[in-house]
């Protein structure tokens, strides 16, 4: 984790400086070595949130994206009690999750339930097969052109063709990061890839983006729910003309 609580405030790792994790609230010490990003550890294995895991530095330098206050927000459901931790809840009230190994679809489809409006983060570079796929997206991509302005919204039919299975179904905006632990450099995309949820003329809408239009698509929250809802629906109405990408 990247932060503590020192003295009933959020800290980063301070060397020597004994904290406590915000969710189980056991002790916590600093990892602050020159090869890793710093960050919290608990000191002994503990029930913390279950579907916390151990973090790579791709997720911790997503979670660092974005502001301290932003990050590993603690959620109560008021109804159930049911209690966990985000990666990272906007002022706006976006969840997004940064997920870098592999989720079992019933955890996934448990968290959407349980954060609603929400963004995933997934590194795309995990499996050497999903890394292989998104090789082809120019091809497999058609770009949605109204008039003759170009719209940087995509149309793929066959989702199979670029996007690991698993994911597929998920009813809330997916955002796939090739440049992850195990990306080939000379080889993946620097873009990132916004698969949007449902199906619209057929296919599936695709957004390539660069890191810095991810995060600008977060603080405009034109990722939310509502949002996403609206850009398909506006989609659904075009007469199309397409333009290969």
């Amino acid at each position: 984790m990247l932060t503590a609580i020192i003295n009933s405030n959020r800290s980063r790792p301070i060397p020597g400086a004994v904290g406590q994790c915000p969710f189980c609230k056991s002790e916590m010490i600093p990892r602050c070595g020159e090869v890793r990003i710093h960050h919290w550890a608990h000191k002994s294995k503990v029930d913390c949130d279950p579907w916390w895991e151990p973090e790579t530095d791709w997720h911790r330098n997503w979670k660092n994206e974005f502001p301290l206050r932003w990050q590993e927000h603690v959620f109560t459901d008021q109804d159930t009690g049911e209690r966990h931790i985000a990666d990272v809840y906007t002022l706006a009230e976006l969840t997004v999750e940064i997920q870098h190994s592999h989720l079992d679809p019933k955890e996934r489809r448990a968290r959407e339930d349980f954060y609603k409006n929400m963004l995933w983060v997934v590194d795309g570079s995990r499996l050497k097969g999903d890394r292989k796929k998104i090789l082809g997206w120019r091809d497999a991509l058609t770009e949605i052109v109204q008039g003759s302005k170009r719209t940087n919204l995509f149309l793929l039919s066959d989702a199979n063709e670029l996007f690991p299975r698993d994911w597929l179904q998920s009813p809330v905006p997916i955002c796939f990061d090739y440049v992850g632990p195990n990306a080939e450099t000379e080889t993946a995309p620097t873009l990132l890839f916004l698969l949007y949820p449902g199906t619209v003329h057929g296919g599936r809408l695709v957004e390539p983006l660069t890191r810095d239009g991810l995060l600008r698509a977060i603080y405009s929250e034109r990722v939310h729910m509502p949002a996403v809802r609206g850009i398909l629906q506006n989609v659904s109405r075009l007469r199309l003309s397409r333009m290969r990408s």
